[in-house]
């Protein structure tokens, strides 16, 4: 008996696995769905600039 070769793309099937629906492909976030990249990254810097602030007055480090 020669052994058989199985092609590595096909995957076993599972007997939980479910096909995927409409609703679940249309709620997937791609990246064209986020803002652009440097508004991302001017807005997290812009929210912990004021965190941090915040804190600073909060715990006397800044004091005005």
């Amino acid at each position: 008996m020669e052994p058989t070769e199985t092609n590595p793309s096909q995957k076993p099937a599972d007997k939980n696995s479910d096909p995927i629906t409409q609703v679940q492909r249309d709620s997937v976030i791609t990246s064209e769905d986020l803002p652009p990249k440097g508004f991302r990254i001017s807005l997290t810097l812009a929210t912990l600039t004021i965190l941090l602030l915040f804190f600073g007055f909060y715990f006397g480090i800044i004091n005005v």
